[in-house]
């Protein structure tokens, strides 16, 4: 008897380590993704105000949020491609969609902020960026 119930303490100690030992990553993206949402939301806010455009600095802003995003990107391929639990990649993928609307979003505000007469990709910039507001949404709510 002593034998099955430390048997049965060492897998359940095994399976623990093995389902929860990868939400680092995925709660290291969502905050990342929730950096770069705040960043994006606040250069929008930048564009469609009454100031002059600093585009300089739009620009760095946009190639500071470019890193964090392929830095991320990186790390959940990596861990997408050697994971087996269905659930995990599940999440792997969705935080990977995730992030290509915010890079999606900030090619086209770059398109936009070096041609003002290029209207259409600020409104794409605007579109892609709300979708991708709600898929980190969605992300949250359902690694909360």
């Amino acid at each position: 008897m002593k034998k099955i119930l430390a048997l049965t303490l060492c897998f359940l100690l095994l399976f623990t380590n093995t389902s929860y030992g990868q939400p680092n990553n995925i709660k290291t993206a969502i905050q990342d993704l929730d950096t770069v949402n705040n960043r994006v939301n606040l250069m929008i806010k930048e564009i469609t105000g009454d100031e002059p455009l600093n585009i300089n600095e739009l620009t760095k802003d946009i190639k500071f949020c470019e890193s964090i995003l392929a830095s991320n990107s990186k790390q959940i391929s990596n861990a997408y491609s050697a994971e087996t639990d269905i659930q995990l990649r599940r999440t792997y993928s969705t935080i990977l969609y995730t992030i290509a609307l915010y890079e999606l979003s900030l090619s086209n505000m770059l398109v936009y902020i070096n041609d003002d007469s290029k209207t259409s990709f600020f409104i794409d910039t605007c579109a892609v960026f709300k979708q991708g507001t709600i898929s980190l949404h969605e992300l949250k709510s359902e690694n909360s």
